[in-house]
């Protein structure tokens, strides 16, 4: 079900790294939702639709903060691939991303890895 971008206290953030393509894609700009939707996909990509995308240079200054006033931080915490339990992000998926999303879309790419 597709949201309206007021539902996203980060939705302009959010935009200007999305790594998908497809802009008619109904969770650009919504982490959360991408990350829901990667994780439950059976097809590529399993997990972390970031992991093997280069990240662009002019994100890299974008903020990490968390944003107080995250709709979905409860729904996130039951579907959180984070292995640390103390991490202040968890929950946040968009202030995940911009943490975890490395410039070489390396391994380390956001916390979507499936426990092991």
């Amino acid at each position: 079900m597709a949201r309206a971008a007021v539902d996203c206290p980060n939705h302009e953030i959010n935009l200007s790294m999305c790594p998908c393509t497809n802009e008619g894609c109904e969770n650009r700009g919504f982490c959360c939702d991408c990350m829901r939707n990667h994780l439950a996909s059976t097809e590529w990509p399993l997990t972390a639709c970031m992991r093997g995308t280069p990240r662009p240079e002019s994100t890299m200054s974008l903020p990490k903060t968390i944003p107080p006033d995250c709709p979905n931080r409860e729904v996130n915490l039951a579907a959180c691939l984070c292995t640390s339990d103390s991490c202040e992000r968890r929950g946040t998926c968009c202030a995940c991303v911009r943490q975890h999303w490395q410039p070489d879309g390396g391994k380390g790419t956001a916390c979507m890895r499936p426990r092991m």
